[in-house]
């Protein structure tokens, strides 16, 4: 009957490993507990398909974990995060809580509180419209001249964006066509400009303006008065 292992080494180098992971268990069971205050990132994970989040939200979330003063010493806030999942979320404004299970923390460390422990979110859905370009200008004409009748071509954008958003605006602007010292009709190829971060152009992404340069009739008129 065989009674020594096959392989001692590899026993003796499993057994050290099993004593040094003992040992650090134990150094840390009598080492003081500490906690730390971490600022945690948030991440929304599962935001429904043709839904923005237009509610200003927390770029961090204020943690207060607990372990031993060594691991909390090396706890770097990069390894720490706040997950809010919004799967099935519906259109609307809501409250969602931050519980310890939408935390990431290292091994050994313990989470004791969460600030804000409640996060509102307001979704929107995406839509998608048409609406005028109104051009814009900047500067003057020559003397004796001011700026006529405005033309875009095309004269509308299709935008899409948050639902309320979208249906509180008029119109969409462009890049400003300059007049300094214009003497005659002014045309340009200019930028349709977006309002809001939120609200993407999609086409056209750029229009061409043309600007009527007229005679300034109330100019003329003061000068006869003189």
């Amino acid at each position: 009957m065989r009674l020594l292992p096959r392989h001692p080494a590899t026993m003796a180098l499993a057994f050290v490993l099993a004593a040094l992971v003992w040992y650090a268990q134990a150094l840390d069971r009598r080492e003081r507990i500490s906690e730390r205050q971490v600022d945690a990132p948030v991440t929304f994970v599962n935001v429904p398909a043709e839904m923005v989040i237009t509610s200003e939200v927390p770029r961090t979330i204020l943690l207060r974990v607990r372990g031993s003063l060594s691991r909390l010493r090396g706890l770097d806030p990069t390894q720490t995060g706040v997950v809010i999942d919004l799967r099935g979320a519906g259109e609307g404004e809501r409250d969602i809580s931050v519980e310890n299970r939408n935390v990431i923390v290292p091994a050994g460390a313990e989470v004791v509180a969460v600030s804000p422990s409640q996060v509102p979110v307001r979704l929107e859905r995406l839509i998608r419209r048409r609406l005028p370009v109104k051009p814009s200008v900047s500067g003057r004409p020559a003397p004796g001249l001011m700026a006529g009748a405005i033309y875009s071509e095309p004269a509308s954008a299709r935008v899409a964006g948050p639902r309320l958003q979208l249906e509180a605006m008029q119109a969409v602007t462009t890049e400003p066509v300059g007049l300094d010292g214009a003497e005659g009709p002014v045309e340009a190829r200019v930028a349709v400009r977006s309002p809001h971060p939120l609200v993407r152009i999609e086409e056209p992404l750029v229009v061409r303006v043309v600007v009527e340069v007229v005679p300034d009739r109330g100019e003329a008129r003061g000068g006869t008065r003189r």
